[in-house]
């Protein structure tokens, strides 16, 4: 690989191994914190045994090449001292991967994720072998899983989804048919834990305004009643006319800013109902026109505009960073954002709430933007690639996953050891629903219809898109089957 070749490996190494300084579960400071991450030098760390790969499975002199969007999956062109965990770990892996196979890994094009899928699509329609993986944003990467460019895992022989770094659930939820799997999803990037979505609350506000300690917050979670209802009853608590005009503005004090639809999206996907079921057949069966989904956005209207600590105007992460926001709902990657980091106050994490008490667990959805793999039909070894994706997810969940979460996002960015408990609980539940994906002809949007009109319109907003819905299913499936 190019880029790499540019470093020194004791450079590598002394960055790799540095620790900071330690904390004492103070974690105010965001540059404080146990750095120390356990990583490759350049040899393969591979736990063969654990890995499951034949040990003598060699291709030597070959290249990878990978389309990725910006550098979600590619380490930066160099690296520095100052060099984020991050972009260390994917360096250390693709020298242990390069090693491991006696290959080059060449990343091709890191363009604007807008810009990935017509660059794959075109390759593919040519008959080329261009790119052995393209990454690029699941709304995009959908239409070409649609369209038939890729291979399925049952064509990638080293693929096996029931290990631990890959997210078996969320993979087999996307897929169009439930025995026929595309994508790579998983500890092959971090981006899956940056783009699952929760709840921040700041800590200081909830003792002045609510006379509540985070310890409540959490236990309400721990015991399971941490709903939606709930969440509504703490919000509707919280305002105040902070500049004193007798209007209420964007620097008034609220309980929950949720200045756009995503976010009403998100509190839906993430209550714990499913829209959609699998049939006999194994594809997906539409279950969104329910009484229960009727409560839901009932639910969710009564917090978003029926509710006077909430508001849906201002911009969430500055509101929130300038202590002006109990509550805001958004992807765990804002923890890195300016206005995180250089906030004052200090903040907590939660799932999303469910709900009822009556749903099993939490469940936050990791939202549309998050990185896919995929390799395409034209790969013209793809025993080659599949072994080499493997190796690439298991060293992303021995070092990839643990810089950026272990070290980046629970002890650099967050400030209690509780938060850190909140993580592990929203990855374990982190899931999404097929519509919400694949939106089938409006029938994933409906909730953001609900939000932009501001009042229960489910009923109207479902009938406008129900046949158009479920021709769109009807039509992905015959062309499905067509193509088998």
């Amino acid at each position: 690989m190019k880029h790499l070749r540019k470093l020194s490996m004791l450079l590598i190494l002394a960055m790799l191994f540095t620790t900071a300084c330690g904390g004492d579960g103070d974690n105010k400071d965001t540059d404080n914190g146990a750095d120390t991450v356990h990583v490759s030098d350049g040899e393969s760390t591979n736990n063969e045994e654990a890995l499951g790969l034949p040990s003598d499975l060699k291709y030597p002199e070959e290249t990878i090449t990978i389309l990725t969007a910006e550098s979600i999956v590619a380490a930066p062109e160099e690296l520095t001292e100052e060099s984020e965990l991050v972009d260390q770990a994917k360096h250390a892996i693709d020298l242990a991967i390069e090693d491991r196979f006696g290959i080059t890994l060449d990343y091709v094009g890191i363009v604007p994720w807008q810009d990935t899928s017509g660059m794959a699509r075109q390759s593919v329609n040519a008959g080329s072998d261009d790119y052995q993986m393209v990454f690029t944003c699941a709304q995009h990467q959908v239409n070409l899983v649609n369209e038939g460019l890729y291979l399925t895992h049952d064509e990638l022989p080293y693929i096996d989804i029931d290990k631990p770094w890959w997210n078996k659930e969320y993979i087999e939820s996307v897929s169009l048919h439930e025995d026929e799997l595309y994508i790579l999803f998983g500890d092959i990037t971090y981006n899956t834990s940056q783009r699952t979505t929760c709840v921040f609350f700041n800590m200081n506000l909830l003792e002045e305004k609510l006379n509540m300690k985070p310890q409540d917050l959490y236990d309400l979670v721990y015991a399971g009643e941490w709903t939606i209802d709930k969440f509504t009853e703490l919000v509707s608590q919280v305002y105040e006319d902070a500049n004193g005009n007798t209007q209420r503005d964007t620097e008034d004090i609220y309980g929950f800013v949720s200045p756009w639809n995503e976010t009403f999206n998100w509190m839906a996907y993430g209550s714990g109902i499913k829209f959609t079921t699998r049939g006999d057949d194994g594809y997906p069966e539409i279950n969104l026109n329910t009484e229960t989904t009727v409560t839901l956005v009932d639910k969710l209207c009564k917090l978003f505009f029926g509710n006077d600590g909430a508001t849906v105007k201002g911009n969430a992460a500055d509101d929130f960073g300038a202590g002006r926001a109990l509550f805001i709902v958004n992807r765990f990657f804002l923890t890195n954002w300016e206005q995180f980091r250089t906030m004052t106050d200090d903040y907590g994490i939660l799932p999303i709430p469910k709900y009822d008490e009556s749903i099993d667990g939490y469940h936050s959805p990791v939202e549309e933007l998050v990185q896919w793999g995929a390799v395409p039909v034209t790969t013209s070894d793809p025993v080659m690639v599949s072994a080499v994706a493997e190796a690439m997810a298991y060293e992303g969940r021995e070092q990839l996953t643990p810089a950026y979460y272990e070290t980046t996002l629970k002890l650099k960015l967050t400030r209690d050891d509780e938060s850190m408990k909140m993580i592990d609980l929203i990855m374990a539940g982190r899931d999404t629903d097929y519509i919400y994906i694949n939106p089938l002809g409006g029938l994933g949007d409906v909730f953001e219809k609900v939000y932009a009109a501001q009042q229960n319109t489910f009923a109207s907003s479902y009938a406008s898109v129900e046949m158009a819905g479920a021709q769109a299913l009807a039509d992905l499936i015959e062309a499905y089957e067509e193509n088998k």
